[in-house]
């Protein structure tokens, strides 16, 4: 019998609020590169295509991001780009790219499902887990769990049950649990029981579109027609947009049974703020990220950035602050603050000043 067909799908089509004025609806988190040589969504692309091969990887992406995609990406083969009609968060968006598996190679093919916005330290060990994580996708939805490292209260958990027969580590997902507060998060830690959630889930084609027909019957009906439908881009025009929104955490892995995750330990962050830019560049020896043309004297632990066509940024005896400046905006707030970033963009969003996000 011969083995399902491995296929890769990044979800790229978030707007990442809390790295603006930087990310914007034309220029979302995933396609920055924060000063690195190559932009989030670029690095999730090679690591994923060397996995599982070029023309096995998809990306599933909103439709006024289809172009920015396709420019960042000029390799990406061109039937492989899976574009939503209508933003419908996550859940819909891996079916649609579920149903697309299924039609090109049948409902057994397995799906590494990853988050276009991550950032990786160490690739060969990512590459490692993963490879797991697809060898157990035939039998059950698998997840990668991250092992923390700090008592973080910006993440959600999952807590790690019974660990399987075998040599490889892979344990029960005994539950998910929200983004906790300090206490709780320390005592997570503590417990050594609970992982990051990374969003990394893998499965069959198949076993996506069985938890549809359980747990989101409307989307599940929509799907079986794509599947089999002789214009499946029609019919996801027509439909999708009034599939209910629900992300594929709350409308799938929190109400299925038998999810298996493995232990991920590879330098893995999500890039969710600002303060998040220490994790992925060394900062100087005063503790600074810098980037672009700025003058930083006589401070500590900020994260002052200038985008090409910035004017210049001089900051002068600062501890703790980030500063980032674009072509037509600048953003000044205390690191300890830096998940408030979205309040901005929400505000700018009820003024309609619409060229500023």
């Amino acid at each position: 019998m011969a083995r399902p067909e491995q296929f890769a799908l990044i979800l790229a089509g978030g707007g990442g609020t809390r790295l603006w004025p930087a990310s914007r609806r034309s220029r979302p988190k995933q396609l920055l590169n924060l000063g690195a040589r190559e932009s989030l969504l670029a690095a999730t692309f090679r690591r994923l295509s060397a996995l599982v091969g070029l023309e096995r990887t998809l990306i599933v992406t909103a439709a006024d991001q289809a172009q920015a995609i396709r420019e960042a990406l000029p390799s990406l083969p061109a039937g492989n780009l899976v574009v939503e009609p209508a933003p419908r968060n996550t859940a819909p968006a891996v079916g649609l790219a579920a149903a697309h598996v299924a039609r090109r190679a049948g409902e057994d093919a397995l799906l590494a499902v990853v988050p276009a916005d991550a950032f990786i330290r160490d690739e060969t060990q990512y590459a490692a887990v993963l490879r797991i994580a697809l060898a157990q996708a035939s039998q059950a939805i698998v997840t990668v769990g991250i092992k923390p490292n700090r008592p973080e209260t910006g993440y959600g958990y999952l807590q790690t049950g019974a660990k399987l027969a075998g040599s490889a580590p892979i344990f029960q997902a005994a539950r998910f649990v929200e983004k906790p507060d300090l206490e709780t998060a320390r005592a997570y830690l503590a417990s050594g029981e609970y992982l990051w959630n990374s969003g990394m889930f893998f499965f069959s084609a198949g076993r996506f579109l069985a938890e549809a027909r359980q747990h989101l019957p409307e989307l599940s009906a929509l799907l079986d027609e794509i599947c089999v439908s002789p214009d499946p881009v029609a019919l996801a025009q027509e439909r999708y947009p009034r599939v209910p929104a629900i992300s594929i955490d709350y409308g799938i892995m929190e109400k299925t049974q038998g999810i298996r995750v493995v232990p991920g330990d590879f330098g893995w962050s999500d890039v969710g703020s600002w303060a998040a830019l220490p994790e992925i560049r060394p900062p100087d020896v005063d503790g600074n990220v810098i980037s672009g043309d700025v003058i930083v004297k006589a401070s500590k632990g900020s994260v002052v950035m200038a985008e090409p066509g910035a004017p210049l940024l001089g900051v002068v005896g600062v501890e703790g602050i980030v500063v980032v400046a674009t072509r037509d905006a600048v953003l000044v707030v205390p690191k300890h603050r830096a998940q408030e970033v979205r309040s901005v963009v929400d505000e700018l969003t009820a003024q309609g000043r619409k060229h500023l996000l």
